[in-house]
């Protein structure tokens, strides 16, 4: 059991992030024991087709058979929005010393082969090869437990939330106790480093950082797993159509990158107002956003939408 203890501006401080590099790592632990995350299977089938090709003489070092894994593959991100290529950055830049001494730690031995630049490379191609087509519905389920959390946050308060983040975590008085999570009891205090609760569907009860004295991180279970990959491939065009209307559907279909109203009519052959009564529609339901770029007004594509149609969100210009 692992107790964060908390006064009362620790507690006021609390803070939620997502970690697509911890996610990805974490889900090695769902390969290497599939029994033990079973909300998680239909991910694992759906990947074992790419299992084989991927570079298991570097991934295997990554988790160990207690599920554990170094603190510096799982650094504690500091937003909601977290992207991979700015952690895979920071994994990049591990000192030597850091990476020898964690690795050991978690597996007692270090093969002299292994380096920083061979677990980043390994890692990249996992991520194209087993997390980016799921990423969009992932990270989706993520957010949305996140605005959750603060729904509760706002309503019932701090104690109220925490209670909340799954049946291995509960607070009380300061102490926040996280049961299922280490061989051996740890007590830290908090002392104004911040604390950082990240969902993750890769617990599957809990995740603390590996070594004692790391920065403040606890992982919790998002709510919402269970319907997670009742429909593992992504709706078709048809169905998209039939769902919001065929013309929002070329609308999305067209928005590969951020459009005006006018080059949209343009290309679907209809009046510019027209295509603004599509969008203002799609605008309200969450399905596109607009960007003022000088006088101009562009539309692009949400993370609901690229989860609709199975494509991958636009990064903001």
């Amino acid at each position: 059991m692992l107790t964060y203890v908390l006064n009362s501006q620790d507690l006021a401080d609390v803070r939620f992030a997502v970690s697509p590099v911890a996610e990805m790592v974490l889900s090695l632990r769902a390969l290497r024991e599939p029994g033990r995350f079973p909300l998680q299977l239909g991910w694992v089938r759906a990947v074992q087709p790419r299992v084989a090709e991927l570079d298991w003489d570097v991934l295997r070092w990554l988790v160990n058979d207690t599920m554990g894994s170094p603190d510096f593959l799982t650094p504690r991100p500091s937003s909601p929005l977290t992207q991979l290529a700015d952690e895979l950055d920071l994994l990049a830049a591990v000192d030597q010393e850091t990476f020898k001494k964690q690795l050991i730690a978690v597996n007692g031995e270090l093969p002299d082969a292994l380096t920083v630049d061979k677990v980043v490379s390994a890692l990249s191609d996992y991520w194209q090869a087993m997390m980016a087509p799921y990423w969009n519905r992932m990270r989706t389920l993520l957010s949305a437990d996140i605005s959750y959390r603060g729904h509760v946050l706002t309503q019932y308060g701090t104690g109220a939330m925490l209670n909340g983040l799954g049946p291995a975590i509960s607070y009380a008085d300061g102490l926040l106790k996280v049961d299922r999570v280490a061989a051996l009891s740890r007590q830290e205090n908090i002392d104004g480093r911040g604390l950082v609760l990240q969902p993750t569907l890769f617990g599957p009860y809990a995740v603390i950082p590996f070594d004692p004295g790391a920065d403040p991180l606890l992982g919790y279970p998002p709510r919402g797993q269970a319907n997670l990959w009742s429909v593992v491939e992504p709706p078709s065009h048809q169905d998209l159509a039939q769902l919001i209307g065929t013309p929002r559907a070329r609308i999305l279909d067209l928005l590969t990158h951020p459009r005006t109203t006018t080059d949209l009519a343009g290309e679907l052959q209809v009046t510019p107002s027209a295509v603004s009564q599509h969008l203002q529609l799609l605008r309200r339901t969450g399905l596109v956003e607009p960007q003022r770029t000088g006088k101009q007004v562009l539309y692009r594509p949400t993370e609901l939408a690229a989860l609709l149609t199975g494509s991958e969100p636009l990064t903001p210009s």
